[in-house]
Protein backbone atom coordinates (compact mmCIF):
# COMPACT_ATOMS: atom_id res chain seq x y z
CA UNK A 1 0.00 0.00 0.00
CA UNK A 2 2.93 2.56 0.46
CA UNK A 3 4.04 1.57 -2.79
CA UNK A 4 1.06 3.17 -4.34
CA UNK A 5 1.38 5.96 -2.20
CA UNK A 6 4.42 7.23 -3.08
CA UNK A 7 3.56 6.71 -6.75
CA UNK A 8 0.50 8.69 -6.35
CA UNK A 9 3.18 11.69 -4.49
CA UNK A 10 5.40 11.58 -7.16
CA UNK A 11 3.13 11.68 -10.55
CA UNK A 12 0.86 14.56 -8.26
CA UNK A 13 4.56 16.57 -8.30
CA UNK A 14 5.71 16.05 -11.68
CA UNK A 15 2.04 17.02 -12.72
CA UNK A 16 2.51 20.18 -10.37
CA UNK A 17 5.96 20.88 -11.75
CA UNK A 18 4.82 20.52 -15.47
CA UNK A 19 2.04 23.03 -14.51
CA UNK A 20 3.91 25.82 -12.83
CA UNK A 21 6.30 25.23 -16.17
CA UNK A 22 2.95 26.14 -18.23
CA UNK A 23 2.01 28.39 -16.50
CA UNK A 24 5.24 30.41 -16.59
CA UNK A 25 5.75 30.27 -19.81
CA UNK A 26 2.22 31.69 -20.82
CA UNK A 27 2.84 34.16 -18.80
CA UNK A 28 6.30 35.28 -20.32
CA UNK A 29 4.34 34.64 -23.92
CA UNK A 30 1.09 37.02 -22.53
CA UNK A 31 4.01 39.70 -21.35
CA UNK A 32 5.90 39.65 -24.99
CA UNK A 33 2.23 39.78 -26.45
CA UNK A 34 1.22 43.06 -24.52
CA UNK A 35 4.75 44.73 -25.50
CA UNK A 36 4.13 44.13 -28.87
CA UNK A 37 1.01 45.51 -28.94
CA UNK A 38 1.89 48.54 -26.83
CA UNK A 39 4.39 49.45 -29.39
CA UNK A 40 2.80 48.90 -32.55
CA UNK A 41 0.05 51.15 -30.93
CA UNK A 42 2.58 53.99 -30.55
CA UNK A 43 3.45 53.73 -33.98
CA UNK A 44 0.19 54.32 -35.65
CA UNK A 45 0.03 57.26 -34.53
CA UNK A 46 1.04 58.95 -37.50
CA UNK A 47 -1.69 56.78 -39.92
CA UNK A 48 -1.65 53.67 -41.72
CA UNK A 49 1.10 54.58 -44.10
CA UNK A 50 3.24 56.08 -41.89
CA UNK A 51 2.56 52.89 -39.24
CA UNK A 52 3.10 50.25 -42.52
CA UNK A 53 6.28 51.63 -43.24
CA UNK A 54 8.00 51.88 -39.95
CA UNK A 55 6.53 48.28 -38.69
CA UNK A 56 8.10 47.16 -42.30
CA UNK A 57 11.50 48.60 -41.26
CA UNK A 58 11.40 47.15 -37.53
CA UNK A 59 10.34 43.48 -39.27
CA UNK A 60 13.51 43.71 -42.27
CA UNK A 61 15.64 44.32 -38.90
CA UNK A 62 13.96 41.57 -37.15
CA UNK A 63 14.59 39.31 -39.82
CA UNK A 64 18.16 40.48 -40.29
CA UNK A 65 19.45 40.22 -36.69
CA UNK A 66 17.72 36.29 -37.12
CA UNK A 67 19.69 35.85 -40.10
CA UNK A 68 22.92 36.72 -38.44
CA UNK A 69 22.28 34.31 -35.29
CA UNK A 70 21.86 31.79 -37.76
CA UNK A 71 25.18 32.23 -38.81
CA UNK A 72 26.14 31.05 -35.46
CA UNK A 73 24.08 28.40 -34.52
CA UNK A 74 20.65 26.60 -35.28
CA UNK A 75 17.56 27.88 -33.83
CA UNK A 76 14.36 27.21 -32.94
CA UNK A 77 11.04 29.30 -32.49
CA UNK A 78 11.49 29.61 -28.52
CA UNK A 79 15.38 31.04 -29.77
CA UNK A 80 13.94 33.86 -31.70
CA UNK A 81 10.99 34.87 -29.56
CA UNK A 82 14.05 35.48 -26.90
CA UNK A 83 16.28 36.77 -29.13
CA UNK A 84 13.98 39.68 -30.57
CA UNK A 85 11.48 39.36 -27.33
CA UNK A 86 8.93 38.36 -29.78
CA UNK A 87 5.69 36.20 -29.13
CA UNK A 88 6.48 32.75 -30.46
CA UNK A 89 3.87 33.51 -32.97
CA UNK A 90 5.28 36.13 -34.55
CA UNK A 91 9.09 34.51 -34.23
CA UNK A 92 7.05 31.80 -36.37
CA UNK A 93 6.48 34.56 -38.84
CA UNK A 94 9.33 35.71 -39.19
CA UNK A 95 10.81 32.03 -39.68
CA UNK A 96 8.40 31.24 -42.16
CA UNK A 97 9.49 34.05 -44.08
CA UNK A 98 12.74 33.59 -44.41
CA UNK A 99 12.00 29.83 -45.39
CA UNK A 100 9.72 31.39 -48.29
CA UNK A 101 12.55 33.80 -49.47
CA UNK A 102 14.78 31.00 -49.45
CA UNK A 103 17.26 32.55 -47.61
CA UNK A 104 16.80 29.37 -44.09
CA UNK A 105 15.44 25.26 -44.46
CA UNK A 106 13.46 23.95 -41.42
CA UNK A 107 15.10 21.15 -40.08
CA UNK A 108 12.71 18.33 -39.01
CA UNK A 109 8.95 18.12 -39.83
CA UNK A 110 6.89 19.04 -36.86
CA UNK A 111 6.66 19.80 -33.21
CA UNK A 112 8.70 21.14 -30.85
CA UNK A 113 11.81 19.22 -32.07
CA UNK A 114 11.74 21.98 -35.65
CA UNK A 115 15.14 24.19 -35.93
CA UNK A 116 16.10 26.29 -38.52
CA UNK A 117 19.28 27.25 -40.25
CA UNK A 118 20.60 29.05 -43.23
CA UNK A 119 20.12 27.56 -46.26
CA UNK A 120 23.72 25.57 -48.10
Amino acid sequence: MNIIYFIIIVTLALAALWYWHKLRETRRELARTQKELTQERQLFSGGFEEYNKKMQEIKEQRKQRVISELAIRTLQTNDVAELLDVSRTASFRYLEELEKEGVIEQIGKTGTKVSYQIKK
